[in-house]
């Protein structure tokens, strides 16, 4: 168990009003363009590097688990049911209230300081990468290309 003063970046993201309303544009916009059959943002990292990043095909990976697609959805991207758990949360605790969303922000704080969670699932994120990587390196870039 970790001390109570360990690390916890989804609470103050939770908090954070301004930078959940320019996060939810963000995602917005790129969510519409893609709905449009327009292209995404390309990923840096991917352009850079010729190697996806552990984010690469979450996008689709969401888009793909909202239409009921877990299966395919999962083949993307294994993380895309704790990201849109996270975009949810963001999206209530940016819009409703302070006066409603505060208690659950304390809560969740408590959660990450306490357990580490946050900690935890972006280590499983990156390994999660590194074996895609590893494992079949040229299926993964050709499943995130498209």
């Amino acid at each position: 168990m970790l001390s109570e003063t360990a690390f916890s970046p989804l609470a103050t993201l939770l908090r954070d009003r301004r930078f959940g309303l320019l996060l939810i544009g963000a995602l917005s916009l790129n969510v519409i363009a893609i709905a449009l059959h327009l292209p995404g943002w390309e990923c840096a990292f991917f352009r850079v590097t010729g190697l996806p990043c552990p984010g690469c095909g979450l996008t689709r990976a969401c888009l793909l688990l909202l239409r009921g697609e877990v299966q395919t959805s999962i083949r993307f991207h294994a993380f895309a049911p704790i990201f849109v758990l996270f975009i949810a949360t963001l999206v209530i605790c940016t819009l409703l209230p302070r006066t409603v969303t505060e208690s659950f922000i304390d809560k969740a704080e408590t959660l990450e300081r306490r357990t580490g969670i946050t900690i935890i699932i972006l280590g499983g994120l990156i390994l999660y990468w590194l074996a895609r990587l590893l494992i079949s390196p040229m299926a993964f870039a050709r499943l995130i290309r498209g």
